[in-house]
């Protein structure tokens, strides 16, 4: 996403000499020095406080603290006080001042932050929905090489939203997306792939796609998977594994997995549901990445 070395030099900012004892001498002088307005100071006590390093974890000496690296114009620091404010870490949870902040990151040109700022334009969080505005918000980070901004991008020419439909662009940025590791660019992918959806049909290039995104825990590609071996696409049909992806789509939160797991259970014994569910454990103490070979 961006520029890899700029962002791993800034994100060493919060966590440098992680293997260096810090005495309470070391913390005097730090929260004298932040209190001073250093910045590098502050992020410091922030990343400490935060991760409770040195010092007893306290996410609200946490964010007092990257705020206050933020309000001195610190672009990731602002990024990070955004993204408290989104979660309700250390900070009332404020979507609106979550967005002011990812703002003021993005106007730097911060990737991850511009992917921010997209999304609450688009689902209306924080903000009016502005679908034009995110749009064009995504593309500046989509062309600097963010995944999810490409995903998102790709989804609105694909439905013509906040710009024209463009199906034939909306592939071509799907593509980018998954081939840079994003699962839901992967999920939707390989489902157009098996579908024949505006290109040529390629059923074991869906699958592989499908299979990439529920490694890595993905809820509507397990679901995906559970339909793939209800139907028999472009595999065999075989209700217990069907089963079993849907049920993993029902504990990974997919809406509608647990209706289509009632439904193939109808017809398999009450052995293949038991064998079914054992693999079910299986993947749940895998956390579900990677639980199942094929």
């Amino acid at each position: 996403m961006g520029n890899p070395s700029y962002a791993i030099a800034q994100e060493l900012e919060f966590t440098k000499d992680p293997a260096t004892p810090v005495t309470v001498t070391d913390i005097e002088t730090l929260e004298k020095q932040a209190y001073s307005g250093n910045v590098q100071s502050q992020l410091r006590l922030g990343a400490m406080y935060r991760d409770g390093t040195a010092v007893s974890r306290n996410t609200q000496r946490a964010f007092y603290w990257l705020s206050q690296a933020a309000k001195n114009g610190h672009v990731l620091a602002q990024l990070r006080v955004a993204k408290m404010f989104q979660e309700g870490v250390g900070v009332e949870q404020n979507h609106r001042s979550a967005f002011e902040w990812f703002s003021r990151s993005a106007q730097s040109g911060q990737v991850d932050a511009l992917t921010q700022v997209g999304k609450m334009l688009r689902h209306g969080i924080g903000t009016p929905t502005n679908l034009v505005r995110a749009f064009e918000v995504f593309l500046v980070a989509a062309k600097k090489g963010q995944t999810e901004a490409q995903n998102n991008v790709a989804d609105m020419l694909w439905e013509g939203l906040g710009t024209s439909q463009n199906k034939a662009q909306a592939l071509r940025w799907y593509e980018m997306s998954a081939n840079r590791g994003n699962i839901d660019a992967k999920n939707t992918l390989g489902i157009f792939y098996l579908q024949g959806e505006n290109m040529a049909k390629n059923t074991e290039r869906g699958l592989e796609l499908i299979i990439q995104a529920a490694s890595e825990a993905h809820p509507a590609a397990f679901h995906n998977l559970g339909l793939i071996y209800e139907l028999g696409l472009g595999v065999p049909a075989n209700n217990v594994y069907a089963y079993l992806w849907f049920a993993v789509a029902d504990e990974n939160g997919h809406e509608n997995a647990a209706r289509f797991k009632e439904g193939v259970a109808f017809s398999m014994s009450a052995n293949a549901i038991k064998k079914a569910q054992g693999l079910v454990a299986v993947c749940r103490a895998k956390a579900y990445k990677k639980c199942i070979s094929f």
